[in-house]
């Protein structure tokens, strides 16, 4: 009996990670829909280009790589204090995997930013130019 209990705990424990992944990804997606446009790879490189492109990733992981022309201003800094960036321009922004970028679009957006570009999947899927400091 306590090898049946055992594999219910298991399984429930998968099924609500799912659930949670399933769920947040779901969040993520519908946030970016109504708050800025998602770009490929390719298109960020090239529509970014002149404009605010900006990294909200922790410093380390920024110093360690980057898309080419970004600065870093960190998720809860831009996110307290957005001056830093003009209304009437085109904003690219990227993290990780979307989360924190599809959290800052939707902040942005609510704040009158109407030009929001995010980067798809983040920057673990960016083929463009980067500066590396490895």
């Amino acid at each position: 009996m306590g090898n049946y209990s055992m594999w219910i705990t298991l399984f429930t424990i998968i099924l609500l990670w799912f659930l949670w992944y399933v769920g947040n990804k779901l969040w993520t997606n519908s946030l970016l829909k109504k708050s800025a446009t998602v770009l490929s790879s390719e298109d960020f490189e090239s529509q970014s280009h002149g404009h605010d492109i900006v990294d909200i990733r922790e410093p380390a992981k920024f110093k360690s790589k980057h898309v080419f022309g970004a600065r870093n201003i960190q998720y809860m800094m831009l996110k307290e204090n957005h001056a830093a960036l003009r209304k009437d321009k085109p904003v690219f922004l990227y993290d990780e995997n979307m989360q924190f970028a599809a959290r800052m679009a939707n902040t942005l957006k609510k704040d009158g930013y109407d030009q929001v570009y995010v980067l798809k999947n983040g920057f673990a899927d960016y083929k463009g130019k980067v500066k590396s400091n490895q």
